[in-house]
């Protein structure tokens, strides 16, 4: 039996025109009732996911930047917090890419300092709370930052991430989009996320069922037996995932919960 279901937004549950499928709240209502754990694992910030998710917020856990955080019943059950001086090194260095822009991630915002207007619009889009600083490393004084996310404005695989790519040594650095870089502590990842939630409410491998379609969720999808790639995911991702799902514009991640249901 299903006890958990977890799912990516971006390129996932979300429709490419960055759309909720129909229905989505229906199926969140419902596998409430019959007691299933929804999840969304994302690398939005938990702001950002309670606003999309508001009227049934004490219905979802929330896994937050990539997994650095996770939030359950408004209530922060989980941080991954970075050490200060990495935060300086790591804004320091990132300053130097060319079409690279930081953003810090913490619990109680996120932190801007560039004025790019594309940069600026996807900000927008991502943190409902963010708030524009004139210096990245006064603003990581005053809170806990869980993550740098980087977003560049061409292509974050052939540019940002190949500057950023040998810090795989002592932290997590993940290609989370066509556009963007994330770099966390090394310990974090939505796998391990997910395995505090398993933990918590004594849930198994067996009883989880996650879905994914970027390199940023293959953590993930070793928790689960029932681990679907969308038709639109990476190919690596779905090389190790063991059943797949119609695409985002297919509504893939619904259709196949509500086939689920039916049985």
């Amino acid at each position: 039996m299903i006890k958990l279901i977890a799912t990516d937004m971006d390129g996932t549950l979300l429709t490419s025109e960055k759309k909720f499928p129909p229905h989505m709240f229906n199926i969140i209502d419902q596998l409430h009732e019959r007691e299933i754990k929804f999840a969304v694992a994302s690398g939005r910030q938990y702001y950002t996911l309670l606003k999309d998710f508001e009227s049934v917020k004490d219905e979802v856990t929330f896994i937050c930047e990539n997994g650095a955080l996770v939030f359950d019943k408004g209530e922060n059950i989980f941080c991954d917090a970075m050490a200060y001086e990495d935060i300086v090194k790591l804004i320091e260095m990132i300053r130097q890419i060319k079409n690279a822009y930081p953003i810090l991630c913490g619990v109680e915002s996120a932190y801007i300092e560039d004025t790019h207007e594309e940069f600026n619009e996807n900000a927008d889009m991502y943190y409902a709370r963010c708030e524009r600083v004139d210096d990245l490393l006064e603003a990581a004084k005053r809170d806990r930052i869980c993550k740098i996310a980087i977003f560049d404005t061409e292509d974050a695989q052939i540019n940002t991430y190949m500057h950023v790519k040998h810090l795989n040594d002592s932290f997590k650095v993940s290609l989370s989009g066509h556009q963007w870089v994330d770099i966390m502590n090394p310990t974090v990842n939505k796998g391990e996320a997910m395995r505090l939630i398993q933990k918590k409410y004594n849930i198994s491998y067996d009883e989880t069922m996650a879905f994914g379609d970027y390199l940023n969720d293959y953590e993930m999808m070793q928790t689960c037996y029932y681990s679907y790639a969308m038709e639109n995911a990476h190919e690596d991702l779905k090389a190790i995932c063991n059943f797949n799902a119609p695409s985002n514009d297919e509504f893939g991640v619904i259709t196949t919960i509500e086939h689920f249901l039916k049985k």
